[in-house]
């Protein structure tokens, strides 16, 4: 017998409450940036936010604007109630960041809400609201403004509490959303305290650049102001892009170092990266990411903000032609500086400026001559086809393994998906030995879209000759006796193995080697201390996530101190050397900042540091080797676990059974 279903009934508002505060406030962070959101519409032009333990403890957030009145302050921590709308019709048009009525509400079912405020000319007055209850409107002397204090955030929520962060972790999720804001509304000053240590105290300013100095520090030296082309004024729409983007030789592992702002509203940069991009053309190194602030105007009813209950998503009427407008802008200020970067991805300087006026923000680029880009195309080379009738004999037991691509953990990698079209040949560079009866050089296809994008790290770090490693020591596969023939194209390694050919990609082979090696070579792990501490130039954002990541990064060998200068390296791990020790620390922390980051414990930490490093250093395709780095190669292919795969899954190697080149060219009977 089938038992009785479950009546429906009117959930309770104190149920409501609790699951609109979990879309509302998600976090510490959330909550700050609704709370300034509030203060923004109030025409702040100053605003003190104070943090304590990651926000659990305490946020107040305090302003200078207009205050809420005596008679609104109890209908301000009911849901939906709200001075920003007065009617439907009035959701086609948003002029203020936050309009939903719901933040005070929301949060104040997960807290201990306090309100005070004082409009000008007026007496303040106080209200305050615990795990949903409001108490009584009480007097309260101020200066005017609004005060908002949260306390003892989550704490009647344990299971939402178990979810959080560490405090470290929230300190710098807060520090973004204060640095985003305060870079969509220059004319505010902010102040930001977290656990009585002042993180950011900036003066309003009629100067977005000096604004953008304040926040993002000498960096911002390098960067362009955007100029779009003559032409788009005449284009259909009134939307207009403005603001500063990076010169194509600063760039980071991930893009969010990008910034976007739709009506001075910070938004989520993801929908606008692809354009970007296109925007740089093959300036910019696949799986690289430029530093950016852009700022979108367009008139309200152009762009529907009401997504997402956190407004950080947006849709746009017109996004085709917005998109677009962003690429063609980028494009042409970077037309007037002819970069090139060298196969490395490297920008050795910048040509003088050229018709078009580009802006820098703090004087013109002044220039050195570039050198040589790859070319950008797809892949797309004819397999060895055997005819049916034949009969081979079947592959010895060591290529067995070949016939898949693996993964970092020796897994089965899903193949990439690349449209099939004809690429251009790339040609190398200087001349290399050719094989017997050759007399002109090969050529050399370019590098996939696909498997550029791979490759974010390589190309960003000093190049490690093979011959100059320490050899691998065991033989722990069954790969026989091999001999380099030849470099082809300066990007494949003719390799004789038995009865088969091997046609081997350098770059993935010395990438799976110098992964092999990094990681199980415990003496590279050794934290090694610098003759004179590294000086490093954080922004605040990067200080925030240096702050919560310094214990986990101890762990694998790195020494970091915070002095009054700002952050210094005392010590690095013996495998990190040189120039590159800067750009990979702020590469690290960014995978840092992220949740379920791959830093968890200190094996995941080695493999990612090791996974960086391996192909930051590895040889490159276009790269010409010398006869003992090719049998440097081989050598330690048959002492490694996994000699088919790179660590990203791509193969190290094509094989040419002698018996199906017999088949091809007609040699059985």
């Amino acid at each position: 017998m089938m038992p009785e279903p479950n009546r429906i009934q009117q959930l309770d508002e104190t149920t409501i409450g609790h699951i609109a505060a979990g879309e509302v406030v998600e976090r510490p962070a959330q909550v700050v940036k609704e709370l300034l959101e509030n203060s923004l519409d109030a025409g702040a032009a100053h605003l003190v936010i104070t943090v304590e333990r990651g926000g659990f403890d305490l946020i107040r957030i305090e302003d200078d604007g207009n205050g809420i009145a005596e008679q609104d302050l109890r209908l301000a921590l009911d849901r939906h109630a709200t001075s920003k709308l007065q009617k439907a019709e009035d959701l086609n048009s948003i002029h203020t960041l936050g309009f939903r009525g719901e933040a005070l509400a929301s949060i104040g079912m997960v807290s201990h809400l306090a309100i005070s405020s004082r409009p000008e000319g007026k007496e303040g007055k106080s209200i305050s609201m615990k795990n949903g209850e409001k108490g009584a409107v009480e007097p309260f002397g101020m200066q005017h403004g609004t005060r908002v204090d949260v306390e003892h955030l989550f704490r009647n929520t344990p299971a939402r509490l178990a979810f959080q962060r560490r405090p470290a972790t929230e300190n710098a999720r807060i520090v973004d959303v204060v640095v985003a804001h305060a870079m969509a509304h220059q004319m505010t000053g902010f102040r930001l305290l977290i656990d009585e240590r002042v993180m950011l105290d900036i003066p309003p300013s009629e100067s977005m650049t000096d604004r953008l100095f304040d926040l993002l520090g000498g960096q911002v030296e390098a960067m362009l102001e955007i100029q779009s082309p003559e032409s788009d004024a005449e284009a259909p729409g009134q939307e207009r892009w403005s603001g500063w983007i990076s010169t194509p030789d600063i760039t980071r592992g991930k893009g969010d170092d990008i910034h976007i702002l739709i009506n001075e509203r910070p938004v989520a940069a993801g929908p606008f990266l692809q354009a970007i991009r296109r925007g740089y053309r093959t300036r910019l190194m696949q799986g690289r990411h430029p530093i950016a602030v852009l700022s979108l105007t367009l008139p309200p009813e152009e762009v529907d903000v009401n997504v997402h209950p956190t407004k950080r998503e947006v849709r746009l009427r017109h996004s085709w032609r917005v998109l677009e407008r962003l690429e063609r802008a980028i494009a042409h200020t970077l037309e007037s500086v002819p970069t090139q970067p060298d196969a490395a991805g490297g920008i050795p300087g910048l040509q003088g400026l050229g018709i078009q006026k580009v802006t820098s923000i703090q004087e013109h680029l002044a220039a050195a001559t570039p050198s040589a880009n790859p070319l950008d195309a797809a892949a797309g080379a004819p397999a060895l086809v055997l005819p049916k009738e034949s009969k081979v004999e079947a592959p010895p037991a060591w290529a067995l393994a070949a016939g898949a691509q693996l993964n970092l953990h020796g897994r089965e990698a899903a193949e990439p998906e690349s449209p099939e079209k004809k690429r251009p040949q790339s040609t190398a560079p200087e001349a290399q030995e050719t094989l017997p009866g050759m007399d002109e050089k090969p050529t050399a296809p370019a590098l996939s879209p696909a498997e550029r994008t791979l490759h974010r790290h390589a190309g960003c770090g000093h190049r490690h000759s093979p011959s100059e490693e320490q050899p691998l020591t065991g033989i722990v596969n069954e790969l026989p006796e091999m001999e380099p023939l030849a470099q082809f194209a300066d990007s494949y390694i003719l390799v004789q193995a038995e009865g088969e050919l091997l046609l081997i990609d350098q770059h993935a082979l010395h990438e799976r080697i110098r992964y092999e090696r990094l990681r199980n070579d415990e003496s590279l792990w050794e934290s090694q201390t610098k003759l004179e501490p590294i000086k490093l130039d954080l922004d605040a954002r990067q200080s925030a996530r240096m702050s919560a990541a310094v214990d986990t990064l101890s762990e694998v060998g790195f020494s970091l101190q915070e002095t009054e200068q700002g952050w210094v390296v005392e010590a690095a791990p013996h495998l990190l050397e040189g120039e590159e020790l800067v750009p990979f620390l702020l590469d690290l922390l960014q995978d840092t900042a992220e949740d379920g980051a791959p830093l968890e414990t200190v094996d995941r930490r080695k493999d990612h540091l090791a996974f960086l490093n391996a192909c930051r250093g590895s040889v490159k395709a276009n790269e010409k080797l010398t006869l003992p780095e090719m049998r440097r190669l081989v050598e330690d292919m048959r002492r490694i676990t996994n000699p088919w795969a790179c660590v990203h899954g791509r193969p190290t190697a094509l094989r040419l059974p002698l018996d199906s080149l017999d088949h091809h060219f007609g040699r059985h009977g």
